[in-house]
C-alpha cells in the first residue's frame, strides 16, 4: 500500500495511507488529510489515483506545490521516493510493502497496511458525514436568520440523518472491535426480531416500502446475546430498506426451527437490485461498501462476527429474479453454556430512524 509520510513541518512523523482508487485532498479544509500547517491552503493540492499510478495536481494554492524541490503545474504523475511540499510541510511516497525489509518488517508491512486500511476508511466515513451535518446545520442556521420555517423543514433531515450514520458507525466500530464475550441467556428469537423491524419500520414508511414478519410460532427458546444478535438483525434490514427501490420495496423477515439439525434460521430477503455472486464474499469484507460515500463498509462484516461469535454462519444468495437474500443460522446448542436463565435482555436504545434516508 502506498502512504504519505510527513518528513518536514508540523505534522512530521505522521503518516496517511492512501487507498486504492480514492482520491485524497492536502489542505485545511475539513475533507482533506489532517494538518497543522498554517502555510497551507485550505485546498492546496488534489492526489488521484488513475489504473495504479498517483498523480497530484495543484489547486491554485497560495505558495504552490513542489515536487522533488519542482514547482508543478497541471497534473504530473508521483512515484515512491519522491517528495511533495505544501508550505512548510513535506511529504514522502512510500510503498509499505517494499520500505519495510526482512521477516519482521512483513508482519509490520502488513500491520500497517491493515491499520492504515482501516483509518483511511473510517477518516473517509467520519469526513463525508461530517459534511453532511456541516450542511444541515447551516441550512438550519440560515433559516432561523430568516425566519424561514420551510427552508429549516428542508434541513432538518439532512442534520438528522447524518446524526444517525454517526450512531450507526459508532455503535458498529464498538461492535467490531468488542473484545469481551458474549452474554447469552434461553430467549425466544420473536421479541429480538419484532423489535428490530420495529426500529425501522419509520424509514420503510417513509420511502413507503413493506416490511413483512413470519415467525413460526414453534421456535423454543435458544441460547443468544440479544444485544448482539439485535445489531445483527438490524444491520441486514437497514441495509434492505436502503437497497429496494421507494414505493415499490418489500422486505421480508422470517425465522424458524430445525429440529433435525437442532438450528434456528432466520431470512432477511428484498426486492432490490441485489448483489452479484462475484461480490459475495466481497461484501463481508470491512469496509468493502456497496454504498459508495454513504456506506461505512462495517455492517455486513459485523453481522458476520456477530454470529459468528455464535457459533452460526451467514449465507447470501439471490432472492427470486433479483433482491438479496440473507439467511442466519444459529445452533440450538448456544456458544457457550448459559445456565439457566430465561428472560430476554434489553435491547440496545435505539436511534431516531423516522428521518429521510439517503441510499
Amino acid at each position: 500500500m502506498l502512504m504519505l509520510q510527513v518528513i518536514e513541518g508540523p505534522d512530521r512523523g505522521r503518516v496517511f495511507p492512501l487507498p486504492v482508487d480514492e482520491p485524497q485532498l492536502i489542505g485545511r479544509s475539513t475533507e482533506a488529510l489532517p494538518s497543522n500547517d498554517t502555510s497551507i491552503s485550505r485546498r492546496h493540492a488534489e492526489l488521484t489515483p488513475d489504473e495504479g499510478t498517483w498523480h497530484v495536481r495543484d489547486l491554485d494554492s497560495s505558495n504552490g506545490t513542489y515536487l522533488n524541490d519542482e514547482r508543478i503545474s497541471g497534473r504530473v504523475s508521483i512515484s515512491t521516493g519522491d517528495e511533495l511540499r505544501c508550505g512548510s510541510s513535506v511529504y514522502r511516497f512510500i510503498d509499505a510493502s517494499r520500505d519495510i525489509g526482512g521477516p519482521v518488517g512483513s508482519l509490520e508491512q502488513e500491520r500497517l497496511a491493515s491499520v492504515g486500511q482501516t483509518v483511511a476508511s473510517i477518516s473517509h466515513a467520519i469526513k463525508n458525514i461530517l459534511q453532511g451535518l456541516r450542511g444541515g446545520a447551516s441550512a438550519i442556521e440560515l433559516a432561523i436568520d430568516r425566519g424561514d420555517l420551510e427552508l429549516a423543514r428542508e434541513g432538518w433531515p439532512i442534520l438528522s440523518r447524518n446524526l444517525d450514520r454517526i450512531y450507526d458507525l459508532t455503535f458498529n466500530m464498538l461492535a467490531y472491535a468488542r473484545t469481551r464475550g458474549l452474554e447469552p441467556e434461553h430467549q425466544l428469537l420473536a421479541p429480538v426480531l419484532q423489535d428490530a423491524a420495529d426500529l425501522v419500520r419509520p424509514l420503510a414508511r417513509r420511502r413507503r416500502i413493506s416490511i413483512d414478519l413470519d415467525i413460526g410460532a414453534d421456535m423454543p427458546p435458544i441460547p443468544c446475546d440479544s444485544n448482539a444478535l439485535h445489531q445483527a438483525i438490524l444491520n441486514l434490514l437497514l441495509n434492505a430498506v436502503e437497497a429496494v427501490p421507494a414505493k415499490e420495496g418489500r422486505i421480508i423477515l422470517s425465522a424458524g426451527w430445525n429440529p433435525d439439525d437442532d438450528e434456528a434460521w432466520i431470512v432477511i430477503e428484498d426486492n432490490g437490485p441485489g448483489i452479484e455472486p462475484g461480490r459475495y464474499e466481497e461484501v463481508f469484507r470491512p469496509f468493502a461498501s456497496t454504498k459508495g460515500q454513504r456506506g461505512t463498509g462495517l455492517g455486513l462484516p459485523v453481522t458476520r462476527q456477530l454470529v459468528e461469535d455464535h457459533r452460526g454462519r451467514v449465507e447470501l444468495e439471490p432472492s427470486g429474479p433479483g433482491g438479496a437474500k440473507f439467511t442466519i443460522i444459529l445452533p440450538g446448542s448456544g456458544p457457550e453454556d448459559p445456565g439457566e436463565t430465561t428472560g430476554p435482555r434489553p435491547a440496545p436504545p435505539p436511534p431516531d430512524y423516522d428521518a429521510e434516508f439517503d441510499r
